[in-house]
């Protein structure tokens, strides 16, 4: 039996047994690499982690050198010392980042009761790659902020304890970690005249309030002041209970610089200012920021002229007076000539606030600055010159079908003189002929009939030159209308109709009824010949309100207007077409079935009237002959 003594011993290294496997499988399991070194430096004792990061067993391992990580160890221990290595350090290897460190123990199980060394090593390359990334993302925020000169605050509510970036403390002029920044001190920074702005916006951050575009001033040591715009928002804590309030301070000294400096320079001179709002020419004044220049200054000419009133253009981009029919070269010209600071002048459709559109004439011009000669806006100038154009165009229509009637009527004239003979000379033939002789009576009527069909487009020729006009009078028109429109049903085809609607009373013009019947049987051909023999034309004649004839550009009289319409839903006729409708000898029909003469002396007709004549088509859906006559009251 054993002893009491003995049983004791037995009972203790039953214990220091179970300790010691305790102890190895709390090891094992460390997430740490752990090796024993004994006082050689060899490997004595490894756990199972740094058995699978070496790919060796303890057994193999014992009696080596240390390899791997723990060589790397060992050699740091070598520069920086034992007592700091005991204290713990970082050190890349194979890739990977470690946190090491080197103790000595003594081993229960060596009967010498020697020390080893013990190097444990965690691998810490997750944890340092996300410090790389947020030390990146710091950097980057701080490089931000340095440009846009912005810093960051973080103000926690419980304490009130503030946390500024380096920015913060450059905004402030002060060197960074000078002051300890606190939401009580904050007002020393803060100019007299402007502290209780912030002083409210600090109440309010601690409140929990977000806060946008609070501009105030803030004092340096030199006494110089600085506008900052300061934006917070509120910070929510895991759980989604606000905690603290974050935001950035910038410093807009030189934008705000610049808007005093327009300003001035837009109202410096009161007579100056009085003289652009009476102006009947638009003028606007730019920023000279390239990135984005706004409207600064707008006279009352521009906003009735774009429909943009009570001031809505202030501080509105160039862009929201582009349309759909913007020329976006020479738009992308004007954007790009601000950019550089260069004047330009240009034509350029823009839109109005109701959706519709205008043809703007624009001159460009930067504004020096008195000092440094910088460019300190752009003066924009803008002229409507829709009617204008209008007025041009139609100018050199009609003296473009001016000189094709002068034209036309010399070579009329000379046509004219050469036909007499051939139908005289025919008709003397006819009666000299034999009553048997059948061919050659055949040929002079063929000869008379072709002279007197060439003696009527002379007659046309020359009533589009006005060189052989008839004589007008005042006439009642309606009745003149009706008794046309009774000529030209007679000559439709079957499958074709044609609607009317004649609303107009006992109205009277200076015409001549023979021009008329003219006039109404030319327009309903043309529809009939473009309907290709169905459908049904259209035929209005009505009295225009003063509103319809200010919008189809009539010039107002002391009388009204008369508009005879004639629709079809034909074929229509192109753009290039349309442009030439009215010269004489051009026709959209196939050879042989058209003088192209008709719509020539209907043209000159209504122009002789006083009135005018407009061609509204598009191709595959039919066209619109518009026709104004003014209306004649006898006094």
């Amino acid at each position: 039996m054993q002893s009491e003594v003995e049983r004791d011993m037995s009972a203790t290294d039953s214990m220091q047994a179970i300790s010691r496997d305790m102890a190895i499988d709390l090891v094992n399991r460390s997430p740490a690499h752990v090796m024993l070194l004994d006082a050689e430096r060899r490997v004595f004792d490894v756990n199972a982690r740094s058995e699978r990061l070496l790919g060796a067993t303890t057994d193999t391992l014992r009696g080596s050198e240390p390899s791997g990580i723990f060589a790397a160890i060992l050699k740091r221990i070598e520069s920086i010392g034992y007592e700091r290595a005991e204290r713990g350090f970082q050190l890349q290897h194979d890739g990977a980042w470690y946190e090491a460190q080197v103790f000595t123990t003594e081993s229960s199980s060596d009967a010498e009761g020697r020390e080893f060394l013990v190097l444990r090593a965690t691998d810490i390359t997750d944890r340092k790659s996300a410090e790389f990334q947020l030390l990146e993302s710091e950097a980057r925020l701080e490089e931000a902020t340095r440009i846009a000169s912005m810093g960051t605050y973080k103000l926690y509510w419980d304490t009130q304890k503030v946390i500024w970036s380096h920015q913060m403390y450059e905004i402030h002029g002060i060197a960074p970690g000078s002051v300890a920044p606190s939401g009580d001190a904050y007002n020393k920074f803060v100019h007299p005249e402007d502290v209780s702005i912030a002083q409210e916006m600090v109440e309010g951050l601690i409140a929990g309030k977000e806060i946008t575009g609070a501009e105030y001033r803030i004092v340096h040591n030199d006494d110089r002041y600085r506008w900052v715009s300061v934006e917070g928002r509120v910070l929510f804590d895991v759980d989604g209970q606000p905690y603290a309030s974050f935001g950035t301070v910038q410093d807009v000294t030189e934008a705000k610089n610049r808007e005093e400096k327009l300003r001035d320079l837009v109202e410096r001179n009161t007579v100056l200012t009085e003289a652009l709002q009476a102006s009947p020419v638009g003028v606007a004044v730019l920023t000279p920021d390239p990135t984005g220049p706004q409207i600064f200054y707008v006279n009352a000419a521009l906003e009735e002229m774009t429909g943009f009133r009570d001031g809505r253009l202030l501080g509105m981009s160039l862009d929201s007076l582009r349309g759909d029919d913007t020329d976006p070269i020479i738009f992308g010209g004007l954007v790009e000539a601000i950019q550089s600071s260069n004047p330009m002048s240009c034509e350029l459709t823009l839109d109005r606030d109701d959706g519709s559109s205008f043809l703007g004439q624009i001159e460009l011009a930067p504004i020096s600055a008195e000092d440094d000669g910088s460019v300190a806006a752009h003066t924009l100038i803008v002229r409507d010159v829709t009617d204008d154009r209008r007025r041009t165009e139609a100018m050199m229509d009609a003296q473009k079908m001016e000189a094709l009637g002068k034209l036309s009527g010399g070579v009329a004239h000379e046509i004219n003189n050469l036909l007499q003979p051939i139908i005289t000379l025919s008709d003397l033939g006819r009666e000299a002929c034999r009553p048997d002789d059948e061919k050659l009576l055949k040929y002079f009527e063929v000869i008379t009939g072709s002279g007197r069909k060439a003696r009527e487009v002379v007659r046309q020729i020359l009533t589009f030159s006005r060189q052989d006009a008839p004589l007008i009078g005042s006439h009642q028109v309606e009745p003149i209308v009706e008794d046309a429109l009774k000529l030209a049903k007679s000559g439709l085809v079957p499958g074709l109709k044609l609607k009317c609607r004649v609303e107009i009373g006992g109205a009277h013009a200076l015409v001549n009824p023979t021009q008329v019947s003219q006039v109404v049987i030319n327009l309903v051909r043309n529809a009939a010949d473009a309907m290709n023999g169905a459908g049904t034309i259209k035929l209005d004649l009505v009295r225009l309100s003063e509103a319809e004839a200010d919008q189809a550009h009539l010039k107002q009289l002391d009388r009204g207007w008369l508009a005879l319409s004639v629709s079809d839903t034909g074929c229509g006729i192109d753009e290039e077409s349309r442009a030439r409708i009215f010269e004489p000898f051009f026709t959209t029909k196939p050879v042989g079935q058209g003088t192209g003469l008709g719509l020539s002396v209907v043209y000159s007709i209504v122009l002789g009237w006083g009135g005018s004549i407009n061609i509204d088509s598009e191709v595959d859906m039919g066209t619109t002959a518009m026709v104004y006559i003014p209306e004649f009251i006898e006094k």
